[in-house]
Formats: structure tokens, sequence, C-alpha cells
């Protein structure tokens, strides 16, 4: 088991080792005091490497190039096959890690600050860092739930969940023989979390898209309480969102397209469509640095589905301005288009060194709206907000407005669902998590010589294994069945 050691709080943000859960233990007593030390704690709490982006190797939004010679990255195939664990040659599971490493965070911080009344001075950074940690600790728990437990589900709320420590001295008590909690249970806590932390960061300023404010938290409990089937109240989060954010217009775009010698020059190495004005959609940013994501080398393996490509281009006659996230733009005559193929993920600059994956954003809300819009049976309001939409990625010369009436209950929510995929693809891992509520369907893989693996519908591997190490730190915890 490795520890955390530090001796001050610059040492307890930078040295952060740890194994896979509960054993994260400082060990003198020059701890953080003041309300901006524990700021800082709390900072180094997010999560800064990936937790994600493998899950999106498992999906229907990657395929294996197969004529791509780049070498390929051992410990991506047990996702993309679906092996019975992800976890590839004992390497410990860098998911569950990071996840509970921002947990023992949020706890300290939630700890200390129990029952503590700060004085006028620090009441708004108190309430802040505290609304911050209750955000925080939400935020991981639905990963955790969403990908070591079964989905929230009527049938499933008594199922195993994951370990749920809500306390920093649990993790030092409880290293070993860890329970895990029913699913019901932690999606409560969930819930319980996130109004916690809209008391606390309703009104507070927003300090960084780093950092939940009161605007990206309503983002994420519109994602929640959608996952939950609680629809009005998605609708309500959404709607909040919506109404204080733009959209932006990706037609500011087309002037810098138009000065191109080639479209194939528009994003690649030191330009991504995240440097467009569209980061203004962000709010907020998380994961890792995004320019270690598989997918947008040219010549790498695993690439952007051809499906996503082709939602974007789905009447040839209009110009979808979504496609050159997902369009390698390689000359079919050219000699290396067949290694290249028709799709690079292009979202990120190659060469950029400084930004974060997409963690939540604007158009999330309108698509979670749409989606709750017609699950009450409000299809027309579901139209308009993808109108509202559209609109906003579409040439305006190209444009048309999708007609209420050309819609059934049945194709509306079709529609809904691949605008969705369009827009969250490889979001924070958004794919898997979907997949999973929506009915856990069939999914197939064509992989090296010419095998066919197949996830079939409702398959038990929709659900990760516990981890090999807590596995053997606690040897009677059920795991998930195979």
């Amino acid at each position: 088991m490795k520890k955390i050691f530090y001796t001050h709080v610059l040492i307890l943000l930078t040295l952060f080792c740890s194994c896979d859960l509960l054993d994260i233990k400082p060990v003198n007593s020059m701890l953080p005091v003041s309300v901006e030390d524990f700021e800082s704690v709390l900072l180094g709490g997010y999560p800064r490497s990936d937790f994600f982006i493998n899950t999106d190797l498992a999906t229907d939004n990657v395929y294996a190039n197969l004529n791509a010679t780049s070498a390929v990255t051992k410990s991506y195939e047990p996702w993309f096959v679906w092996a019975a664990t992800h976890q590839y040659n004992g390497a410990e599971d860098g998911y569950w890690k990071q996840l509970y490493q921002s947990i023992f965070y949020a706890n300290t911080v939630l700890d200390e600050f129990a029952g503590k009344t700060p004085s006028a001075e620090e009441k708004n950074l108190f309430e802040t860092v505290r609304g911050e940690a209750y955000a925080l600790r939400a935020y991981c728990y639905f990963y955790l739930v969403n990908y070591y437990a079964e989905n929230y589900a009527t049938e499933n709320m008594e199922k195993p969940g994951v370990p749920m420590p809500l306390s920093a001295k649990d993790v030092h008590q409880n290293t070993q023989n860890n329970v895990r909690i029913p699913v019901g249970k932690v999606w409560e806590q969930i819930e319980k979390d996130l109004e916690e932390a809209s008391k606390d960061l309703q009104g507070k300023e927003s300090k960084s898209k780093y950092r939940f404010d009161y605007i990206s938290l309503q983002a994420f409990k519109a994602r929640v309480y959608l996952f939950m089937n609680k629809y009005e109240e998605a609708i309500e989060a959404a709607s909040y969102v919506i109404d204080a954010k733009a959209l932006f217009d990706m037609n500011e775009i087309q002037a810098y397209l138009d000065g191109l010698d080639k479209i194939s020059n528009a994003f690649s190495y030191t330009y991504g469509f995240i440097d467009t004005d569209y980061r203004n959609e962000v709010l907020f940013f998380v994961g890792g640095k995004a320019n270690g994501n598989p997918y947008y080398y040219y010549k790498t393996r695993f690439k952007p589905a051809e499906e996503l490509l082709n939602l974007c281009k789905r009447d040839p006659n209009v110009v979808d301005y979504r496609r050159y996230i997902f369009e390698s733009n390689a000359d079919p005559e050219s000699a290396d288009y067949v290694e290249q193929g028709p799709t690079v993920y292009r979202m990120f600059a190659t060469q950029q060194s400084d930004c974060y994956y997409i963690g939540l954003k604007l158009s999330e809300a309108y698509v979670t709206r749409a989606e709750a819009y017609v699950r009450t049976g409000e299809k027309d309001l579901a139209i308009a907000d993808l109108n509202r939409l559209l609109v906003t990625r579409t040439k305006s010369d190209d444009y048309v407005e999708l007609d209420k009436a050309d819609f059934t209950d049945e194709t509306a929510l079709q529609r809904v669902l691949e605008e969705r995929r369009v827009e969250l693809a490889f979001d924070a891992g958004m794919r898997w998590l979907d997949l999973r509520r929506l009915g856990k369907p069939m999914l197939q893989h064509a992989y090296e010589n010419g095998q066919i693996y197949t996830l079939e519908q409702g398959d038990l591997r929709y659900v990760l294994q516990i981890p090999e190490s807590e596995q053997l730190n606690s040897p009677d915890m059920p795991l998930n069945p195979r």
C-alpha cells in the first residue's frame, strides 16, 4: 500500500501517490489551517488525470483502423474487445484511483468545515470551498457508481454499488474490508451533496472553469436527474443553464475557413476546434491534458466511427460545422488515405499543451432538456430546443428549421439522441454512460485477424469489474458477475 506524505499545503497538492482506494494517510501535524489553505487543498483534489477517455473505446463511437501502422497501446485493447477486466497486465486501475483520491480531498475539506462558523470576512470563501467540495464528491460518486455498479433503475437499487466514505477519517480507518453501499444509497448521497452544493454556491462569483460554480453545478444536476429519470428536475436545472449562457454560433468560424488554402489545414497541430470561441460554451474543464487522447492522430489505430461523421453530413447540401471535429479531410487519392481513414478527432490541437478535457458544456443542457421534454410528452418543445441548437451549428445559408409536425414521439426521441451523441462525443466519457442507461444495446467491434467481438444486449460487461487491488484488500467484497 502506498501512502501520501506531506509537510505543508504545497506538498499536499503535489505529492499525491496512492494505491486504489482508502490508503491516503497524512503522517504529521503540519496541516492546512486557514480557509485559504483548505481552498488550496480542494484545488489539489480536482481530477487532473484521465478517468474516462478509455471508456469511449468500448462504445460505438470508435472503430479500429487496421490499416494504421502506428503502434497500439496494449492497455487500450481490453476496453475495445470488452475483456472480462479492463485492467491490463496487472496495472493499477487509474479510474478507481483518481476518483477516490478526489473524494479524499473533498472529504478532508468537509470534515474540517463541519460544525465551524466562519468569520464575516471568511464566510463567502468558506461557503464557496465547501460547496465545491460537495459538488466534487457528488461528481466522483456519479462516475464511480456508473462505472462499477449497475445503472440507476428500480430493479437495481439494492444491488452492490461502490464503497462510499463520507469522511477522511474513514479513509484512514478502513483501508481494508471495504463495503459496497447499495446503488440506491449512492444515488441518494449524490442528490444530497448536490443540494448542499447548491445552497453554498448560489450567488457566488465564478472563479475558474477548472472549478465548479453555480452554473456548472446546475448543468451537472441536469445530467444526474436525467440519469435518475427525474425529468422535471432535469428540465428545471437545464433551463437555468440555458438562460444563463449563450451558445456559440459556429458560423463565426466561416471567415477563418474561407482564408485557408486547404480545409485540411483548418484544425490540426496548433489549432483545434476548441481554440475557436466554441470554448466559451465549456462550463467545466476536467481530467488532464486533452491532447493525450488516443483519437486525434491521423494514423492512430483507434479513430472516431464514421457514423459520427455521417450524422454531421446527413444532408450533403447542408454544412454542419461539427463535421470538422471528426473529418480527416484526407485525399482519397493519396497514397496514405487507407491508413488515415475518413475520420480523426480534431477537437484539440495535437501540439496544444494547456487544454483539459471538456467535463460539462452548455450544449449538454440543450440535449438533456430536449430528451426530458420528449420523455414527458412535450415533443414539440424538444424539437424547439434542437432548432435552437442546430441554428448555431449549421451554415446560415443552408439552415432549415426542423418541423415539429414531421416527428412522432418516437422519431423525436431518436433525433434528440442522435444530436446528443454528436454533441457529447468524447466529452467526459458520456457515450459509455448513455449506452448503459439506454438499454445496454448490442455492440460489435472488428479487430485483428478479422475477429468480431460482441457486447451482447444487456451484457454484464457493461459494468466494470472491481479493481484487482481492491479484491485483495477486501476479499469479502462481492465482485461484478461475468
